[in-house]
């Protein structure tokens, strides 16, 4: 079973002790506004075995990709301080890892969204309400060694 890391202090939790993640867990970097929303695809995630560190906004996701290695990063695009857009672009720029984005799913806006993170750089964009199907079947896609695929899109 996986493990989340919560880095926000609004999520609510503590950390875990990074040494007791075995090795063979991805590590997910989940950056998503609603704090409701990221704990249910922390859960979600990590009941599928991936080592997932949660926080809050684009900025706080940058600062802490900086201090780690993370195989995938899952975001949602409405945020503040830094939307996920950004987020993708700034990932893109620096040579990070692949980007998923997510979402509310709530309204007519979804599918600009969605094509504008595409455009930005995502490999894949989902609404939230895919999370159980969609989204994970993109992470495990990703997770796979993909990298050719993810080197050729065009960003």
């Amino acid at each position: 079973m996986g493990q989340v890391v919560y880095l926000s202090g609004r999520a609510g939790m503590h950390a875990a002790p990074d040494r007791a993640r075995p090795q063979s867990q991805p590590r997910i970097l989940l950056v998503y506004p609603h704090r409701a929303g990221r704990e249910y695809l922390a859960v979600f995630l990590v009941s599928r075995d991936c080592h997932v560190t949660a926080c809050s906004n684009g900025k706080e996701a940058l600062a802490y990709l900086g201090a780690g290695q993370f195989e995938l990063v899952v975001t949602g695009i409405l945020m503040p301080q830094m939307d996920g857009l950004e987020l993708v672009r700034s990932l893109r720029r620096q040579g990070g890892p692949p980007a998923i984005t997510v979402t509310d799913g709530a309204g007519k806006m979804d599918a600009i969204y969605q094509r504008s993170a595409t455009l930005c750089g995502a490999v894949a964009a989902h609404t939230f309400a895919e999370a159980g199907g969609a989204l994970l079947d993109s992470v495990h896609w990703i997770l796979r060694g993909r990298e050719d695929v993810i080197r050729d899109v065009v960003w």
